[in-house]
């Protein structure tokens, strides 16, 4: 009954009906990650926690466990444990092969980049105070010269002063500047989705692919390269460690690209 209350958007009464299951079996963990995903449609995020956190003490590997637990963290803004549940998510994902290994990934691209935007958050917060403190200091200082000095020379300390200002101005905003969106380099963008890759794989054409979409691509039109037009199979496929390496590192300056 459960299912089918889930099916009609029900989730209130689905949630009821997974309750009693789990009444009646505690050491189930498919009860357990249905009411989860109840509960996080219904955005009760601690519910979703704790019945996430049940079926991982029941059973370490299990990947809706990780994903949804993950899922709900990264709602609660405790994005560094999000990041590692949704890690184990996709490595267990593609160990298991099970369907949804790329909704993972979005999931897990959307964790760090909001991640960044708090990070950004607070860094503008700390430069604005801190522009505001330098500029402060700057125009004491003016104040200071300009009772010091003649009336005929108050437009040029002014002047001076206000170039001051001016300069500390444009220092930050190139600042902020430097930090804003650019173009993310083509050899970071899978030649399917053209999306910012995150499980770069390399085929035995030299090519290299976002993993989970060239699984698709082998599932959906055939096991061959699709530029070089060559078979190809999930076992020929190994990891792009290098540009892995640099993608993450790329990411964490620039967040902003995750979901690119």
């Amino acid at each position: 009954k459960g299912n089918t209350y889930f099916s009609k958007k029900d989730y209130d009464s689905a949630t009821r009906e997974y309750s009693e299951a789990i009444n009646l079996n505690p050491r189930n963990v498919v009860y357990y990650t249905n009411r989860a995903l109840c509960y996080l449609r219904l955005k009760k995020y601690d519910n979703v926690i704790s019945d996430c956190k049940t079926a991982i003490s029941i059973d370490a590997n299990s990947v809706k466990g990780h994903y949804m637990l993950g899922q709900a963290l990264t709602e609660k803004a405790e994005f560094d444990l999000a990041i590692s549940h949704l890690q184990t998510a996709y490595d267990l994902a593609i160990k298991d092969k099970v369907t949804f290994s790329g909704e993972i990934i979005q999931a897990l691209l959307s964790a760090k980049k909001r991640k960044w935007e708090l990070e950004e958050q607070r860094l503008r917060k700390n430069e604005s105070e801190f522009l505001k403190y330098i500029k402060g200091l700057i125009n004491i200082e003016r104040e200071k010269q300009l009772q010091k000095v003649n009336q005929n020379k108050l437009d040029q300390i002014n002047k001076s002063y206000d170039e001051k200002l001016s300069q500390i101005e444009q220092v930050f905003a190139q600042s902020e500047e430097n930090r804003g969106p650019k173009e993310v380099p083509d050899y970071f963008l899978d030649k399917i989705s053209f999306n910012i890759m995150y499980d770069p794989v390399i085929t035995p054409s030299g090519i290299t692919y976002e993993r989970t979409h060239l699984k698709e691509h082998f599932k959906k039109i055939g096991h061959f390269d699709p530029l070089s037009r060559l078979e190809c199979r999930e076992a020929d496929l190994y990891p792009n460690l290098a540009l892995k390496e640099a993608i993450e590192d790329y990411l964490n300056k620039n967040g902003w690209a995750a979901d690119y």
